[in-house]
């Protein structure tokens, strides 16, 4: 298999829009940038069924966790003769395989030069990275994530910090030598920059097709977040795509975007969906700035002022869920816990999330980032100070 990221544009202010093309028997999967990583839970895209999810026409790639695989031993999974892509019926998309659930990172006990520790449905399991990279041989996915010396500790000693980022890259180094997937690197280094720096340098020397950069738990707000990561974003090379974990809001992904990050999770889109929430803003705003009225992002479908509401849950949206059904419904089904009520809203907000994406790409490409950034939180931030806080946090 190979890959390669071409990047199709660039800006002053670290905005990227590039290209994303792995060909693997002669066959050749596209995923343009910025963009998402469908989030999995058990193998599956939480509330949709492959015909579901096919419906969604702007998914390219799928976020497979190892963790959720591998509680019983030998994982049946590992049995399947044919790769995780027809095991899972993911055949038609890019599958990137990671072995944390990027939704769920708790805070492990500590990792030994041996192997890591993961959390599964029957416990806590290890993983070495010789077992690792059998089940990668195994599974074929398109692109895989070394393993990673994550640090449980708030505030771990030098020496920690140091053994993180080695045993991080000794593992890489074992990546690396499996053939038929692409390689991403994760960076670490916890909050001290240096370290953060030297694991970004040392990664980029490597011949990996990507890299990773972990912002959970890392700040109290997405902005320190994202100043702890930045030593490692400024130290990495243009030419290949960088994945983050933790900013998953419409207001963290366009700080990212910001930033330089081309790929993000979605785990934030099921938390939204579980909790009965519908997406409804957008970043093509028509209106004339000085007209904007504040709005909602979210609207919750438990809220009983929905009860008789013919609506879709959004105007003008193309996914099933408002093509075929009212906000009214919806409600119902949530009263009565009916599991379709979180079919049609994971359909609905999916297919949002997605069209957000294509949204911040015209954006780029057309010049017209910062001003829709800057409409954006003119129209759903609470209060005039937050707005300019937010807006300035990225454009600035």
């Amino acid at each position: 298999m190979s890959s390669l990221f071409n990047l199709l544009k660039t800006s002053e202010k670290s905005l990227r829009l590039g290209r994303l093309t792995l060909i693997k028997n002669q066959e050749q999967k596209v995923l343009d940038t910025p963009n998402l990583l469908a989030y999995t839970s058990r193998g599956c895209v939480p509330h949709l069924t492959p015909d579901n999810l096919s419906s969604i026409p702007l998914i390219g790639a799928i976020n497979v966790t190892l963790e959720h695989f591998i509680d019983v031993q030998p994982p049946p999974s590992t049995q399947f003769p044919y790769g995780i892509h027809k095991f899972l019926n993911f055949e038609e998309y890019l599958v990137f395989i990671d072995v944390r659930d990027p939704g769920n990172l708790n805070l492990m006990s500590n990792n030994t030069d041996k192997h890591v520790s993961v959390y599964t449905a029957h416990g806590v399991r290890q993983v070495t990275s010789d077992s690792y990279i059998k089940y990668m041989n195994i599974y074929k996915p398109d692109i895989f994530v070394s393993l990673v010396d994550n640090i449980a500790d708030e505030a771990p000693s030098l020496k920690r910090v140091k053994r993180s980022v080695d045993r991080t890259l000794r593992w890489l180094d074992d990546a690396i030598y499996h053939e038929g997937a692409q390689v991403f690197g994760v960076l670490t280094g916890h909050k001290n920059q240096e370290e953060r720096i030297r694991s970004a340098q040392e990664t980029a020397k490597r011949n990996v097709a990507g890299f990773v950069l972990n912002g959970k738990c890392l700040g109290s707000t997405s902005r320190e977040c994202v100043d702890i990561l930045k030593p490692s974003i400024n130290h990495l090379p243009p030419n290949k795509p960088r994945l983050v974990y933790g900013l998953g809001t419409p207001e963290d992904i366009l700080l990212g975007v910001s930033e330089g990050i081309d790929l993000f999770d979605t785990s934030y889109v099921l938390k939204m969906t579980n909790a009965g929430n519908a997406f409804v803003f957008s970043l093509d705003i028509k209106n004339d700035l000085d007209s904007f009225n504040r709005q909602q992002q979210i609207i919750s479908l438990w809220d009983i002022n929905y009860q008789n509401d013919a609506r879709p849950l959004l105007a003008g949206c193309q996914c099933y869920s408002c093509k075929n059904h009212t906000r009214a419904y919806v409600h119902h089904l949530l009263n009565t816990h009916e599991m379709l009520a979180t079919v049609l809203l994971m359909s609905h907000n999916l297919f949002h999330y997605t069209k957000f994406f294509k949204d911040i790409r015209e954006s780029i490409n057309q010049d017209m980032f910062s001003l829709k950034v800057e409409q954006f939180f003119r129209v759903y931030s609470d209060g005039e100070k937050e707005q300019k806080n937010l807006s300035s946090i990225i454009l600035n």
